[in-house]
């Protein structure tokens, strides 16, 4: 096997987002976002010996760390071509564990696109809590409304008929509503007690990935009032809600449900296959990734009626193990 840079990002889009359940982490965009907050990006094509054409790719995103140096992390990646064979996409993760060289870094963290079936993985592999979230729940947009309405739980299903009775409307927002978007985020914060992003770099995420036309608002209003609102992400045959945020006021009118809801509807129109929650508990709670804190999150999640999809999670891969056992044992990596 061997390794080649992209020519150019068209080059790049076209493999990447072109591929079933397409990952916007591992888009162009993503890695300009990227660097336009500091950090180094490196793409890599990988093909065999024999081939010139694409089977896997992986862009590394480089995290500085005092002292050590940093790592370079793979968002959701390598990803695959369509339709090959386990063993080819095994033999690419042994090739990359063992010729993947990155300069400044202790080591590469990867989060194969990859079911968490029986995979092989490479005995370098040190598997490692999740950075991305290992555990989501899709949406098959393939089916129609009437099937995705069937599948839902009963309640989520009559709150999206409560918002519908009270009127609320969904939209697209402007570039100029991320202010809105970042006050509710606040009103959020405060009230569920979770710490969000830095306003800083989600206002920037926005930015950047709005001007290559895959992230954008929706907006669910009640009279007028903006109640709930969310960023997506729209890449390849994907839609994936990346963050979201509500009003406390008029919660018995159930914005967020009609939001998600007319997201799905327009996604469908645009011809996208998948809605991607974007992380949830795994079912097993002794997994080293259930977080209490997501219980009512992935009940909420789960109540659209999608697949609870399990992806084989995120690995480390030490240049210098015994350096890198040394500082995972004090709980530096």
């Amino acid at each position: 096997m061997k390794l080649f840079h992209p020519n150019d990002q068209r080059e790049w889009d076209d493999f990447v987002s072109a591929l079933p359940y397409a990952q916007f982490t591992q888009s162009w965009a993503w890695g300009e976002l990227q660097k336009s907050v500091g950090r180094e990006v490196v793409r890599y094509f990988v093909a065999s010996d024999e081939g010139a054409d694409p089977i896997a790719a992986l862009q590394l995103i480089h995290q500085a760390r005092p002292v050590v140096g940093g790592y370079w992390l793979a968002p959701r990646g390598p990803v695959f071509a369509s339709g090959l064979e386990q063993a080819i996409k095994e033999a690419v993760l042994d090739f990359l564990s063992r010729e993947l060289q990155l300069p400044a870094g202790l080591f590469i963290r990867l989060e194969p696109q990859l079911l968490a079936t029986n995979y092989q993985l490479p005995m370098a592999f040190i598997p490692h809590r999740s950075y991305n979230p290992a555990t989501t729940v899709l949406i098959d947009l393939k089916k129609s409304q009437d099937e995705l309405l069937a599948a839902m739980h009963q309640k989520t299903r009559y709150n999206v008929r409560v918002a519908e009775r009270h009127g609320v409307t969904v939209r697209v927002g402007t570039d100029e509503e991320i202010g809105t978007f970042l006050r509710l985020t606040k009103e959020t914060e405060e009230r569920d007690r979770f710490s969000a992003p830095d306003f800083s770099y989600l206002e920037k995420t926005y930015r950047v990935m709005a001007k290559a036309g895959i992230a954008r608002l929706r907006i669910a209003e009640y009279q007028n009032e903006p109640l709930a609102m969310s960023m997506e992400m729209a890449y390849g045959d994907t839609v994936t809600y990346l963050h979201g945020a509500s009003s406390s006021r008029h919660r018995n009118v159930m914005a967020p449900f009609t939001l998600h809801w007319e997201a799905m509807r327009a996604a469908k129109q645009e011809g996208k296959t998948i809605y991607d929650f974007w992380g949830c508990n795994p079912e097993d709670v002794n997994d080293p990734n259930y977080k209490p804190s997501w219980e009512g999150i992935t009940r909420f999640k789960l109540g659209w009626g999608g697949a609870r999809v399990n992806l084989v999670g995120t690995f480390d891969v030490p240049y210098k193990p015994w350096l890198y056992n040394v500082l995972k044992s004090a709980g530096r990596v």
